[in-house]
């Protein structure tokens, strides 16, 4: 018979990580653990509740109870998987991912995951393929609208990533994944205003989100007169994807050294210097700029770390 207190204990643990409070709900599973050892969903909770924390050893550890408990959990599969995510061990995860599937095959999460791993590998077509899929299983799954866009908004996509922003909105108004996707959407097309109030959004319902924070400081850099040519730039390159971003590169690099060569054939010696200084110049913004975008995204959760602190 269930001990009172551990079901007191886990509901509290499930109350406390629905509204983030993951210091608290570790205390709460630890009090369950220490009268149920060989709980696996409560080893599987605190296994997420410590990854959420960056505590990456411990949620391996946890993770790894709760699997050994219970080999076809799907709660301990899952939160197994997304650990060996963030170890980067991608093809573990994808095992542990493809055991979900077979348990869950009517899940969307399984094929989701699966596709953010493909898309940390490079595989953009199988992360498409997987989103698709996970979408067919189900058309009214807000993370799955949500990642999808994500996927279509890297690609340049710009109005099927609003649109998919926009179902996801529909489904749930507070989802946080699509108020920042819609935020970059409104970015992308220069709607500065709505973009920010979809990024304080975002922070209201979850003040520690990392991509909503992400999304405020691509707003700054859109409309600060250093970064703004830069943010640009580098949007517009992340779109065309890694090979035809590097055939740009190579491109721009062949016109420049022409340039310089045909200037110096024909005696123009300042205007090949002209040239030169030009790419030096753009060499140098595209490389200062990234540290510089990181810079402003680091003040921004120190800021928010120091919020938290009074």
């Amino acid at each position: 018979m269930e001990d009172p207190q551990v079901r007191i204990w886990m509901e509290a643990a499930r109350r406390q990580i629905s509204v983030g409070q993951l210091a608290a709900a570790v205390e709460s599973l630890r009090g369950v653990l220490s009268l149920e050892p060989d709980d696996a969903d409560a080893h599987a909770l605190l296994a997420a509740c410590l990854l959420d924390q960056r505590r990456l050893s411990a949620a391996a550890y946890e993770a790894g109870r709760a699997l050994a408990l219970e080999p076809e959990s799907p709660l301990a599969l899952r939160v197994s998987a997304r650990t060996l995510i963030s170890r980067r061990k991608f093809r573990e995860a994808e095992k542990q991912l493809e055991a979900l599937r077979d348990l869950r095959p009517e899940s969307p999460y399984a094929w989701r995951t699966l596709a953010e791993i493909y898309g940390l590998t490079r595989r953009r077509e199988e992360e498409h393929q997987a989103l698709e899929k996970a979408l067919q299983l189900d058309p009214e799954d807000a993370d799955t609208l949500a990642d999808l866009g994500e996927w279509h908004l890297k690609r340049g996509e710009v109005d099927r990533a609003g649109e998919l922003a926009g179902e996801a909105l529909e489904l749930s108004p507070e989802h946080e994944e699509s108020l920042v996707l819609m935020g970059h959407v409104l970015l992308r097309r220069g709607r500065v205003a709505e973009a920010r109030d979809h990024a304080i959004w975002a922070l209201r319902n979850d003040p520690g989100s990392r991509a909503a924070l992400h999304l405020m400081t691509s707003i700054k850099a859109r409309t600060n007169p250093v970064l703004g040519l830069w943010w640009r730039w580098s949007t517009w390159m992340g779109s065309l994807g890694d090979g035809r971003a590097i055939l740009v590169l190579l491109a721009a690099y062949v016109v420049y050294r022409v340039g310089v060569i045909a200037a110096q054939d024909h005696g123009y010696e300042g205007l090949a210097s002209l040239v030169t200084m030009i790419w030096v110049g753009f060499a140098a913004y595209t490389w200062i700029g990234p540290g510089l975008f990181r810079r402003s995204l680091q003040k921004e959760l120190a800021e928010l770390e120091l919020n938290r602190s009074f």
